[in-house]
């Protein structure tokens, strides 16, 4: 998680003295006009990502936000995405789908047959199938690399030897020993299929359910560890995004900055002082003193009631 004691809230354990107040309104605080007027300053300004950088923000946002699942949810897991039917992307995946798998049968039913597309699935399926090992399966993982040796395969199909049912039969063999128990009926089902566009059709299917177990598998065993850690990851990971997108929290800061404002008296200096002005909009009125400065549960609580009692069709929500 950021450092948050650096910006607006102060690492302290008690309780400031006051009490919430609800959040005052432009007659009642001029102080606060500053706060608006930082969207105007430079530093400000908000920072324009390309398209790569806001792809992987949110890569790494997703990534975050998973690990915490994990953490505070012991039920979490993931399952296989079903779209419905009738819906539009539904349709247009099995549009997708079908005309690469209708591609892939005109290959192999042309003469002599093309296994080009053929040959991509089966490294994909060599992939997977090495991504279900463990660590310590160098046997099997050596066993794997030798069948399914895709320079020794392509070579075997510009000549025509390419034994189709052979390496059909040793995948599935393979994923019968790989798979969960719960899946072994699924490959059992798929060994009945002669059509080889339809069997590697369903290996595919079954090898991203096998895939999924892996996932829940991984998610149980880190789940200890995570719990463990997990304010140590998050914090690390939040500086990370906040280095690479230094305005990430600007919402947050304004919305911080004007909830300790709020809560805290008025400076006893007087507005028409030398310098009051300029420092007016560079700092709130508590920044002067230390001795006022509002405990961060206070500004917390203020904080939130100044989100329940705010426009929410005007006002900017935090961002975290």
């Amino acid at each position: 998680m950021p450092n948050i004691e650096e910006t607006v809230l102060q690492s302290d354990s008690s309780e400031a003295e006051g009490e919430v107040q609800k959040p005052k309104t432009p007659g009642q605080s001029q102080e606060n006009k500053s706060f608006c007027s930082d969207s105007h300053r430079p530093e400000c300004q908000p920072e324009v990502l390309s398209v790569t950088e806001l792809i992987e923000t949110i890569k790494e946002v997703s990534k975050l936000s998973i690990a915490h699942e994990i953490v505070v949810n012991k039920d979490f897991y993931m399952e296989e995405s079903v779209l419905p039917p009738n819906s539009l992307e539904g349709r247009f995946v099995d549009t997708v789908y079908k005309a690469f798998w209708d591609h892939l049968k005109e290959q192999l039913l042309s003469t002599p047959p093309d296994f080009t597309c053929a040959l991509k699935l089966l490294k994909e399926v060599k992939e997977i199938l090495l991504s279900l090992l463990l660590p310590r399966q160098n046997r099997l993982r050596n066993e794997v690399e030798e069948a399914l040796d895709m320079d020794l395969l392509k070579q075997e199909a510009e000549h025509g030897a390419l034994d189709v049912p052979h390496l059909s039969n040793y995948i599935l063999n393979l994923m019968a020993l790989l798979c969960a128990p719960a899946r072994d009926e699924a490959v059992r089902k798929l060994k009945s299929i002669t059509d080889p566009v339809q069997l590697l059709r369903g290996i595919f299917h079954v090898l991203g359910l096998m895939k999924m177990d892996m996932v829940n598998y991984t998610i149980r065993s880190l789940r200890p560890y995570l719990k463990e850690h997990s304010v140590q990851y998050e914090r690390a990971k939040f500086q990370e995004l906040l280095d690479r997108q230094p305005n990430l929290l600007e919402c947050t800061t304004k919305w911080l900055t004007k909830a300790a404002a709020d809560i805290t008296p008025p400076s006893s200096s007087s507005p028409d002082s030398p310098g009051s002005s300029t420092m007016a909009c560079a700092l709130p009125n508590w920044a002067a003193d230390n001795s006022e400065l509002p405990s961060p549960t206070m500004v917390l609580y203020q904080g939130y009631l100044n989100l329940l009692l705010s426009d929410s069709d005007k006002e900017e929500f935090p961002e975290a």
